[in-house]
């Protein structure tokens, strides 16, 4: 009887494992248009496969990748670690771009469905519209009527009589006016760090949970100078933008909080268009620190 329940149970298992393990297919691939000659590439991991993924493939193409013959003659763009959820492509043109990311196990497994792990729709960057030059304006000389006011008057000199004239001054006055021009300059207050919203939870994966370990076991425990060595690394990889913008506020904060201002101003400057009204006071505050 005993023996009986063993081999239910085993088979019980065996039959669990069938029907929840899911196969190595990425899912919900989608193309967005990013800054300047960017496109990021978002999907979704298979949350048990039957598998252990060791790898993951990006293709691209200019026509939907719809069949296994058509990913062979294409080579991967980028080879990535298994554990990230999102990729960003630089394109030199504006054309339209189709995408598929393919998983690998013991071999790729290259299986294309449609929407599922490889897009629709082609994505294309945007074209920046350049600012025209601005044109000069022609200076039109204008001429007055005898006896009518110009627009602005002349300059002229307003001689006041005994102006040539050098009066004495008292030292007691000399020494008070003097004394008027020193200012002590007061001590400003320094910001307190500043963690963005996304960054307070865990995320599943991704670049995301990149960035937040490293902000927990450095920049959150106020190990500043290691969070500027990890998020030098972190920046210096293939991550999405919108990771590697935060990424560089705190690495400005971390040269901000250890009072490498020069620095922090640098950093902060070269987010300031993505974060202008936080990084405008970051940078204010770091020359007032000078």
């Amino acid at each position: 009887m005993k023996k009986s329940l063993i081999f239910f149970a085993l088979i019980s298992t065996f039959f669990a494992n069938l029907t929840f393990a899911e196969r190595p297919i990425i899912q919900d691939i989608q193309a967005v248009a990013g800054n300047s000659n960017r496109i990021n590439l978002v999907w979704n991991l298979p949350q048990n496969p039957e598998k252990e993924i060791t790898q993951l493939l990006v293709y691209r193409d200019l026509s939907p990748i719809s069949s296994y013959a058509q990913l062979q003659k294409l080579e991967p763009i980028a080879k990535l670690v298994p554990i990230l959820t999102s990729y960003t492509d630089t394109v030199s043109d504006y054309k339209d771009y189709f995408y598929a990311v393919i998983a690998v196990t013991d071999e790729p497994y290259e299986i294309i469905l449609m929407s599922i792990n490889s897009t629709v729709t082609g994505c294309h960057v945007q074209a920046v519209a350049k600012n025209p030059l601005p044109q000069k304006e022609e200076k039109v000389e204008r001429l007055y009527p005898e006896g009518a006011l110009r627009e602005i008057p002349l300059p002229y000199l307003d001689y006041i009589d005994g102006l040539e004239k050098e009066y004495k001054v008292s030292e007691e006055v000399a020494a008070s006016v003097k004394n008027l021009g020193i200012i002590e300059k007061r001590a400003v207050p320094r910001l307190s760090i500043h963690i963005f919203e996304e960054d307070l939870i865990s995320p599943d994966g991704g670049d995301d949970f990149l960035l937040f370990e490293v902000l927990k076991t450095t920049f959150i425990q106020k190990k500043y100078k290691e969070a500027i060595d990890q998020l030098e690394k972190l920046v210096g990889t293939n991550i999405s933008q919108t990771t590697r913008n935060r990424a560089y506020f705190y690495l400005g904060e971390s040269h901000y909080m250890l009072a490498q201002y020069p620095r922090a101003i640098k950093t902060f400057v070269r987010i300031e268009n993505v974060y202008p009204a936080l990084c405008k006071q970051w940078i204010d505050n770091s020359l007032d620190q000078l």
